[in-house]
C-alpha cells in the first residue's frame, strides 16, 4: 500500500507533484514515464476534489463556437478565432481518445441543442458551429449531428417532447459521451503512474515549501490524521497540480510570495431528478435565462440539470449549496421542461463543486489551460497549472512533462506508460472481490474513499447509504479496521454524504427512524 511517510524523509526526488486530481495524476504518469523520479502527495483522497465534482460530460466543444460578439467581428479579432478553433480541435481530439483507449469508463448518449423562435443561436449557426466541430472528429467517436424539425424530433424523443413546444422550432441531435465513473479515471491513472515508478501518497498535506540554495525545493510533509508525523523530501522540480487550491499552496513558500493571482474558482451546483422512463439515456445542454450554459444530463436510470456558474473565493473545501442555487437550477429545468413542475420534493441529491479558471481581463477567468513558469515570480523551478477540465487532462500531462523535461534531466529509466483502464475482480461493485481488491491495493483509507472513488456506490440514487456498514465490515481486515472503527467509518461516511449531498434518502431514513422510535 501506501508509502509510509517516515519512509520519504530526506528522499530525494526529480519531481514532486502537489494535488492529486486528474490532471496532476496526468502530470505524475507522464513524468514519471520519461524517467524522472516522481513523489506525488495530495492533502485528501486522489481524485476528491474538483474532478469529482464535474459535469461528468467529455465536451464535444460547441461553446468555443460561441463567442460574445457578432461573427463578422471575427475579421477584426483573428488571433481570437484561432484560438477558439485551437480548442474546439483539443475538445475533439481528447474525446476521441478517451473513448477509444477507456471505452470502459464512458458512455455514449444523444444530446439535443434546442433551436427556439427569436432566439441567439438561429438553425443556421448551430448547423455551422457543428458542422466545424465534425470536420474535428473521428469515425470511431462519431458526433453524429442532425438537426429535426420540433415535431419530428418530439415524436421520436421523450425528453424533446417534455420542452416548450410553444417556441421550439427545431432540434439540434448530436451524440456526446459521458464519464460514468470520473473518479476512477483519475485513480486508474494515478495507478500507472505508480506501475510507471511514481510514489504516490494520499492524505500527505504541504506545510512548507523551501526554495533551495543550488536550486530545487525542499517540500515539508505532514500527516494530517496524526498532526507532528512530519518529513522533508527535496526535488528539483516542483509541479503545482493543486486545481482551486493552487494558489493557496503558493503561500506556503518561505521564499518570494507570488503576488499573481493565478486562479478564478467558479462554483458549480447539480441537482439529481428522476424524469420520466422515456427521457432515459438522453440529455440536453442549452443557454439559461441569464445566458450561461445549462444542461439536463443523462444519469443511470436519473438525470441531474445544472450548473451554476458563480465566483467562489473560499475555501474550496467549504463549498455547499445555497437555497437560492436550488431555487436558481429548479427554476431554469421547469423553464426547459415546462410540464414537469419540478419542485424541490424532487430532488434525489445534490452537489456543489469548484473549477479552476485561469485568470484573465474577465472576472469569471477562462477555460484555457495554463502552465504558469514560477520562475517570474521568484520560484524558479516551479509550475502553476490552472484551467484545465478533466476532458484534457492526457493534454495537461504532456504538457507538464514536456516542460519539465526542459528543467532537468531524468534520473531514472523511462517505462512505456498505459492509458487502459485498470481491470477490477469481482461481479459487481459490491462483490466481496472488488471491495477487498480496491482495500488491497488502491490506496484506500477511509470508507468514503472505498465507496466514493474506488467502486462506483457512492453516487447511486441511494448513495451507499445501505450498504456502508456491510462494506466496512467485507474489508476490515485487510485496513486493521476493529468493530470501533468500523463504526466511526460508518458515521463519517453517514456524514460526509449527508453534508455535501443532502440525499433523499437520508431524509427518508432519519424520517422512518423517527417514526419507529
Amino acid at each position: 500500500m501506501r508509502t509510509p511517510l517516515a519512509e520519504l524523509d530526506r528522499r530525494s526526488f526529480d519531481v514532486v507533484v502537489v494535488g492529486g486530481g486528474a490532471v496532476g495524476a496526468s502530470a505524475a504518469q507522464h513524468i514519471a514515464s520519461s524517467g524522472r523520479t516522481t513523489l506525488l502527495v495530495d492533502k485528501g483522497d486522489f481524485g476528491a476534489g474538483t474532478s469529482s465534482r464535474s459535469s461528468r460530460l467529455l465536451y464535444s466543444g460547441l461553446a468555443y463556437f460561441s463567442p460574445d460578439h457578432a461573427l463578422w467581428r471575427f475579421a477584426y479579432r483573428p488571433m481570437d478565432l484561432l484560438q477558439r478553433v485551437r480548442m474546439a480541435r483539443l475538445s475533439m481530439q481528447c474525446r476521441t481518445e478517451l473513448a477509444t483507449t477507456m471505452p470502459e469508463r464512458v458512455s455514449r448518449h444523444t444530446f439535443f441543442f434546442p433551436v427556439f423562435e427569436g432566439g441567439d443561436y438561429p438553425g443556421w449557426k448551430v448547423d455551422l458551429g457543428y458542422r466545424a466541430l465534425g470536420l474535428f472528429g473521428s469515425s470511431k467517436v462519431p458526433l453524429a449531428y442532425r438537426r429535426l424539425p420540433a415535431a419530428e424530433a418530439a415524436s421520436q424523443f421523450g425528453l424533446v417532447g417534455l420542452m416548450d413546444r410553444s417556441r421550439l422550432s427545431s432540434v439540434a441531435v448530436f451524440d456526446e459521451y459521458q464519464y460514468q465513473w470520473a473518479e476512477r479515471i483519475c485513480l486508474d491513472t494515478m495507478l500507472d503512474a505508480e506501475r510507471c515508478g511514481a510514489t504516490i501518497r494520499n492524505y500527505t498535506t504541504v506545510t512548507r515549501l523551501d526554495p533551495l540554495p543550488g536550486g530545487g525545493w525542499r517540500v515539508t510533509l505532514e500527516n494530517p490524521a496524526c498532526p507532528g508525523e512530519t518529513a522533508t523530501v527535496e526535488a528539483g522540480t516542483l509541479v503545482n497540480t493543486a486545481g482551486p487550491w493552487a494558489d493557496r499552496l503558493l503561500l506556503k513558500t518561505s521564499g518570494p510570495v507570488p503576488q499573481k493571482k493565478h486562479l478564478v474558482g467558479i462554483k458549480g451546483v447539480n441537482l439529481v431528478v428522476k424524469l420520466p422512463d422515456s427521457c432515459r439515456g438522453t440529455g440536453f445542454e442549452m443557454i439559461s435565462s441569464i445566458g450561461q450554459p445549462f444542461y439536463c444530463m443523462p444519469w443511470g436510470d436519473h438525470h441531474f440539470f445544472g450548473p451554476t456558474e458563480t465566483i467562489f473565493e473560499g475555501d474550496p473545501d467549504s463549498v455547499r449549496v445555497l437555497p437560492e442555487e436550488v431555487d436558481f437550477i429548479i427554476s431554469e429545468a421547469n423553464r426547459a421542461l415546462p410540464s414537469l413542475n419540478l419542485t424541490t420534493n424532487d430532488i434525489v441529491y445534490l452537489w456543489a463543486g469548484v473549477r479552476p479558471r485561469t485568470t484573465s481581463e474577465k472576472a469569471s477567468g477562462v477555460k484555457s489551460l495554463t502552465i504558469h513558469d514560477m520562475a517570474a515570480e521568484g520560484m524558479p523551478g516551479a509550475l502553476t497549472v490552472t484551467g484545465c477540465p478533466i476532458m484534457t487532462h492526457r493534454h495537461a500531462g504532456r504538457m507538464i512533462a514536456a516542460r519539465v523535461a526542459q528543467m532537468g534531466k531524468p534520473t531514472g529509466t523511462p517505462t512505456p506508460l498505459s492509458y487502459a483502464a485498470k481491470p477490477m475482480p469481482g461481479d459487481g461493485p459490491l462483490s466481496p472481490e472488488r471491495l477487498r481488491h480496491a482495500a488491497a491495493n488502491e490506496h484506500v483509507e477511509t470508507l468514503i474513499d472505498l465507496l466514493f472513488r474506488r467502486v462506483p456506490v457512492g453516487w447511486t440514487p441511494g448513495m451507499g447509504l445501505a450498504d456502508a456498514r456491510q462494506a466496512a465490515e467485507t474489508v476490515a481486515d485487510l485496513l486493521g479496521w476493529d468493530e470501533a472503527r468500523i463504526a466511526s467509518e460508518v458515521e463519517a461516511y453517514r456524514r460526509f454524504v449527508g453534508e455535501n449531498f443532502e440525499p433523499s434518502a437520508l431524509a427518508a431514513r432519519a424520517g422512518s427512524s423517527e417514526v419507529a422510535a
